[in-house]
């Protein structure tokens, strides 16, 4: 059994250029919402590539912290021993 379908070569062409079109838009959507947004980009893994610290726990270096940051630190460091003594 032999399909004739007319126009062949203009709907193949049509296919891959909805296809192409498809494509592009899904590659350039993350990259020109992060320029607009000033933010880097969702999948920015992409385009760069992390490279770890060497760090395992990627602790952020800590200023000296105001006063009340100090003070809710000892408060939750008395309330886990509270809990651990019961």
């Amino acid at each position: 059994m032999i399909v004739v379908v007319n126009n062949w070569k203009k709907k193949v062409l049509k296919f891959f250029m909805v296809l192409l079109l498809i494509l592009v838009f899904a590659v350039a959507a993350p990259v020109l919402s992060g320029l607009f947004c000033q933010q880097a980009p969702a999948l920015s893994s992409w385009f760069q590539e992390e490279h770890p610290s060497g760090n395992p726990m990627r602790v952020e270096k800590d200023t000296d912290g105001t006063k009340f940051e100090q003070m809710v630190d000892q408060f939750v460091i008395k309330l886990q021993d509270f809990y651990y003594e019961e």
